[in-house]
């Protein structure tokens, strides 16, 4: 049985015995798609120039099952942020890229290093979400401890140690800067008791 809930463009199919309704996965959807914007403006800063991000598709899943039907960048070997998210919602945060975009985007209006451009860019992106967090969480949440990684997304997750019931919230981005498009993915995990106080979260601020 495929054990993932997808949302992409404007269709949504549910495939999971998750207890994730469509709804509020579509709340997901928009969550996300706002959160995904908290940075646009810092990461706009590093840069120089205007920074778009788009969130493409959603899709969630247990970290035991992410293998076969997670949404992953690539089979390979990525370029990702990674670190802490504390607080109201804790787990662990990452945002990857492949290799050549990551070293693309981290050049672009910066003349220092790249690995460490790279990395300020990542931050500042998973701060914004967790930012989005603290906002409709009405309770502070912070991401921590940022730092490179380059293995297949799935090692990531292994060496957080999570277990297998964890869920992977996985969110498809599209980032554009300077004539520039790159592919992304974030990768939010999390207890599965820390999903009801999430959706109950989004519930609220729509009604």
């Amino acid at each position: 049985m495929d054990d993932s809930l997808v949302v992409q463009g404007d269709e949504y199919s549910e495939m999971t015995p998750l207890k994730i309704s469509t709804e509020q996965m579509i709340a997901l959807h928009g969550f996300f798609a706002e959160a995904a914007a908290v940075g646009e403006a810092s990461l706009a800063e590093i840069s120089g120039a205007e920074t778009e991000i788009d969130v493409l598709e959603i899709r969630c899943t247990t970290l035991g099952e992410f293998g076969e039907q997670g949404l992953r960048l690539s089979e390979d070997l990525v370029a990702g942020v990674i670190g802490r998210l504390e607080g109201a919602l804790p787990g662990s945060l990452n945002l990857v890229l492949e290799p050549e975009d990551a070293l693309a985007w981290s050049q672009i209006g910066n003349d220092g290093d790249p690995l460490e451009a790279f990395v300020s860019l990542g931050s500042v992106f998973l701060e914004g979400l967790a930012v989005a967090f603290s906002e409709v969480l009405e309770a502070d949440s912070q991401f921590h401890g940022a730092r490179l990684v380059e293995e297949p997304e799935l090692a990531m997750f292994v060496a957080t140690h999570a277990p297998s019931d964890t869920l992977v919230f996985s969110i498809r981005l599209q980032i554009d800067v300077r004539d520039e498009v790159f592919s992304a993915i974030s990768h939010l995990l999390i207890e599965p008791k820390y999903l009801t106080q999430l959706l109950s979260a989004l519930s609220a601020a729509v009604h």
